[in-house]
């Protein structure tokens, strides 16, 4: 190799080496506020949901509690649609027009009354911002709230709470999988002792 190749090689990889390292983001790990969840609550808000081809909204009423839940979906005008009672021993639907669906658990009959699939273990954390066993934060907001979260391939983005301090509850809840969108913007979030 002539002279001056050789330092040419060397300055050449030199700057190789300063670039790749130069490109390379830093690993960083999400901090965030640890939020407690609470295991009874009474949630009055407002939903849309679509799956890609429908799409619908109304109110929504909903208490939580490890021994029932009763969720209470109302039409933009405020006439109820149907509601559904989830307890330990099955799961009932009654629609507005009378018709009453019966099955083991909440589970199948939940997309019934939202209009999409949602999973149901999940909803009382995300409601509350909380994380559920393997979920985790993506990102945070300026006080380290979660700003966005993935749990079992949902995305659950909370754009809005109701103030700012870093235990607040959520106003306003996006949640997607693949074609399936779910807004909830909560008016009332009470926990249960």
């Amino acid at each position: 190799m002539s002279r001056f190749v050789r330092p040419a090689l060397v300055a050449i990889l030199a700057t190789s080496a300063l670039f790749g390292c130069a490109v390379q983001p830093p690993v960083t790990e999400v901090v965030h506020v640890v939020r407690t969840v609470a295991p009874a609550f009474e949630l009055e808000g407002r939903l849309a949901a679509s799956d890609g081809q429908r799409a619908g909204n109304g109110g929504l009423l909903w208490t939580h509690s490890p021994a029932i839940d009763e969720w209470t979906v109302m039409s933009p005008l405020g006439q109820i649609v149907a509601q559904l009672v989830s307890t330990p021993r099955g799961a009932r639907l009654l629609t507005a027009d009378g018709e009453v669906q019966e099955a083991d658990d909440a589970r199948t009959m939940l997309p019934r009354l939202l209009g999409v699939s949602a999973p149901l273990d999940g909803l009382a954390y995300w409601v509350q911002a909380s994380l559920r066993p393997g979920a985790r934060v993506l990102s945070v907001d300026a006080v380290g709230r979660p700003a966005r979260v993935s749990d079992e391939g949902w995305i659950i983005e909370y754009p809005e709470y109701r103030d700012a301090s870093p235990h607040a509850p959520p106003r306003r809840i996006d949640a997607s999988w693949g074609d399936t969108r779910i807004r909830l913007i909560i008016d009332q979030w009470t926990p249960l002792i």
